[in-house]
């Protein structure tokens, strides 16, 4: 059966918003706070709040030659506990993320991969904030120092990749562009799309 979008046409897609007056309420190094009046097609204007951040977010799931993974843990301040995540950090603009995933890569977990693959970028919480990640998965790995920043302290966990699946599916790893990440690559090998010699590693813990 052919699927038939319901509802979707060009002017559904159209922008219904107007920026009456844009308001900048609060700016750091990493992100501002605007406070805009809009109004949204024939509706009367109101305030709408945002966050704008002034880098996006580079993640990576690095695979080793075992078919593992590398997570990374750390006390979040904003959510206070401990979580576990996938590696990665922040982009300006002007870099090029690929060079900034290899970087927080090395930083993190002290790993130089040979292969890298962008799977797809995701927005992380549009209704409130422009902010966004790419996302990459990294092999042929050769072993290093990790090096991060000095407000950084991180903990390594290596598990099996379908180890860290089932982590991202339990809420153990509750950090949404991991999650994303994580099954967007289980996803991306059930459906065939993934370099032969990944699919290889990835297969060695099979779930």
């Amino acid at each position: 059966m052919q699927h038939q979008d319901r509802g979707d046409t060009d002017g559904d897609r159209a922008n219904p918003w107007a920026v009456l007056r844009k308001e900048e309420k609060f700016a750091c190094p990493h992100f501002s706070v605007r406070s805009d009046t809009v109004a949204h097609g024939s509706g009367l204007p109101r305030t709408y709040n945002s966050v704008r951040m002034k880098s996006f977010g580079v993640i990576i799931v690095p695979i080793d030659d075992e078919g593992c993974t590398t997570l990374i843990g750390q006390y979040r301040y904003v959510l206070d506990r401990f979580t576990w995540e996938v590696p990665g950090g922040g982009c300006a603009p002007d870099r090029e993320p690929s060079e900034a995933a290899k970087n927080e890569l090395s930083e993190e977990t002290g790993y130089r991969a040979d292969h890298w693959l962008r799977l797809f970028d995701a927005s992380l919480s549009p209704g409130s904030t422009d902010g966004c990640a790419q996302c990459f998965v990294a092999w042929g790995l050769h072993s290093g120092a990790p090096h991060p920043e000095p407000e950084e302290r991180l903990v390594q966990r290596r598990v099996p990749f379908a180890e860290a699946l089932s982590m991202a599916l339990s809420g153990e790893i509750s950090n949404f562009p991991s999650v994303t990440l994580l099954l967007g690559i289980q996803i991306k090998l059930v459906r065939g799309e993934l370099p032969a010699d990944l699919v290889l590693l990835l297969q060695q813990h099979p779930r």
